[in-house]
């Protein structure tokens, strides 16, 4: 057969047969509007290689099964993006109010006032200093946002308040900023999450990661973690073990998030309503526990979001 990228839908669909998944040959006409390698993607994790053939087989899983994993996974970002949202727009807010308070309308610009000294020499703060002003002068350019561009919003040399530049930054500028904050700064900002500013500094990487998946349009169920956030000792109970060289370590799985999500959210926002999100947990878990732990979660009893939601939100 021909390389796959010369080949017809119809030849798409017989590759697919030939390495065993069961395809019907209307399903030509959704590979027209979902590629073929979008496909292989979200069928891989149910199938497995065939090492006399040197490829991968798919052992009879279903064409409408994988296509069902694809929109489970759509679905599922739109939610968590929601979610994530949430979060993001109360640390700005939070974030703010702690710079403004202690160093003023523009006492952000000079990193040296409020960020861990001990743990960034003189070089690394001055260069993201630097880096940090010209983002910052790049979002103004291209925003639309008007207060940002009045000059009674802004000093002599064009940067606005704290308030609207926080308020302006991608999730990952705002990574930065929370990376970089001082001991104490961090610690303030973290309690008004219930955390500590490691859990917190941890989380919110984590949470950048997979706003990138999402917002990218990214598989997010099948995605794996390369460093495993901080990991609560109550959680541990309702997560999958992985066994590595070591013995058994936590899970880096979608399931990790998922925690996070609920223990963040429920700081900013006890009634957020985690059905869309609880919903598409369970569909991708099909009430079979091999696809719960493929999540990262212990079960599927485990992967119920309300239940997690009760047990982060009770008191203790």
């Amino acid at each position: 057969m021909k390389k796959s990228q010369e080949l017809s839908w119809m030849e798409q669909v017989l590759l697919l047969q030939e390495r065993g998944m069961l395809v019907d040959k209307g399903d030509a006409k959704t590979l027209q509007c979902i590629s073929y390698y979008r496909i292989k993607e979200f069928a891989a994790p149910l199938a497995f290689f065939d090492k006399s053939k040197q490829e991968i087989n798919y052992g009879g899983i279903s064409f409408s099964e994988v296509l069902k994993r694809y929109y489970q996974d759509k679905n599922l970002r739109f939610n968590l993006l929601h979610a994530i949202e949430q979060i993001e727009v109360a640390i700005k807010t939070k974030l703010a109010y702690i710079l403004g308070q202690y160093y003023g309308p523009y006492g952000y610009l000079d990193f040296y006032q409020w960020t861990n000294r001990e743990k960034f020499s003189n070089f690394q703060i001055e260069k993201r200093q630097y880096r940090f002003k010209e983002q910052l002068l790049k979002i103004i350019r291209k925003s639309n946002m008007p207060d940002l561009k009045k000059r009674e919003n802004q000093n002599q040399d064009g940067f606005p308040t704290v308030w609207l530049a926080i308020d302006s930054l991608m999730f990952g500028g705002l990574v930065t900023i929370i990376t970089m904050i001082s001991k104490k700064n961090l610690k303030k900002l973290a309690a008004y999450f219930n955390c500590t500013g490691t859990e917190l500094v941890s989380w919110v990487k984590c949470l950048n990661c997979i706003r990138d998946i999402c917002a990218h349009n990214s598989n997010v169920i099948d995605f794996k973690l390369n460093t495993v956030p901080v990991i609560r000792k109550n959680w541990k109970e309702d997560l999958y073990s992985i066994k590595g060289k070591n013995g058994l370590r936590p899970t880096n799985r979608l399931a990790v998030v998922i925690f996070i999500l609920v223990t963040l959210v429920g700081a900013v926002n006890s009634k957020y309503r985690w059905k869309d999100i609880n919903n598409n947990i369970w569909n991708i878990c099909d009430s079979d526990d091999n696809k719960a732990q493929m999540i990262g979660f212990k079960n599927c009893e485990s992967a119920k979001v309300q239940k997690i939601v009760d047990k982060i939100n009770s008191p203790a």
